[in-house]
């Protein structure tokens, strides 16, 4: 998806109950200060920099293949005076790296390629990776129905708990230990923060605020609340060593 100031935005993210683990706490507990990081998909370097300020990595390196996202992570990082960050260009497919030379990878709901995450690692090595899990926002995906290419919804085609099962195969070909947690959680968004989610998210293939009105106005009748619109996520942690 192409960048915009509103990916910075917090009504895209909505009103989070409690969820079922702390993705930065999770990173934390496999990794040493002379470590170095390697984060996929980085975006614009939020979550590297609330990691990189509790703690003290020897380097952390993000990967970002969008421009502009790229060049919002450099200015990020440089207003929270952290030297020990840096960004790349570069591909999930072909990591721009040489084998074994990183302590921890991550991705944090971004894509990835789990030979390509192995390549880069060291032996012990450990990858912490958060998914979009097969039932996220569900109640909501259901209501847009199909269109040409079948269900509209990212990741509906998938039967319940599916994508955590193949993550955890995928994984086990080529790490020495694998686990895996499917967690949900409630959030609430505005209308105006549901829109701007849509638009900026593959969440709803082909998703237009015109066209699909009729749908919008069948999720506000039916899941409006007090604190907004609601709706389940559910994410996919895979923790593996190499």
């Amino acid at each position: 998806m192409p960048y915009t100031e509103s990916y910075e935005m917090d009504i895209l993210r909505g009103i989070n109950e409690n969820r079922p683990w702390d993705l930065i706490y999770e990173i934390r507990k496999v990794v040493k200060t002379q470590h170095r990081l390697l984060d996929i998909g980085c975006g614009t370097a939020t979550k590297l920099i609330q990691l990189a300020s509790i703690t003290n990595y020897q380097e952390i390196i993000g990967i970002e293949p969008n421009e502009r996202m790229r060049f919002k992570a450099e200015e990020n990082i440089k207003l929270a005076n952290l030297d020990n960050i840096s960004i790349v260009s570069g591909s999930a497919e072909d990591l721009p790296f040489e084998d074994h030379v990183f302590d921890v990878v991550t991705a944090m709901v971004a894509p990835h390629n789990t030979s390509e995450v192995h390549r880069v690692l060291k032996p012990g090595g450990h990858t912490i990776i958060e998914k979009i899990g097969d039932r996220d926002k569900w109640n909501l995906k259901a209501l847009f129905g199909r269109d040409s290419k079948g269900l509209r919804g990212q990741f509906c085609d998938y039967d319940e708990g599916e994508r955590e099962i193949e993550f955890r195969e995928e994984f086990s070909h080529l790490f020495t230990e694998v686990s895996t947690k499917n967690g949900f959680w409630k959030t609430y968004y505005s209308f105006e923060g549901l829109i701007l989610l849509l638009e900026q998210t593959p969440t709803i293939r082909g998703f237009d605020r015109i066209e699909d009105s009729h749908v919008l106005e069948k999720i506000v009748e039916t899941y409006m609340t007090d604190r907004g619109i609601m709706t389940t996520q559910n994410r996919i942690l895979v923790a593996a060593k190499k």
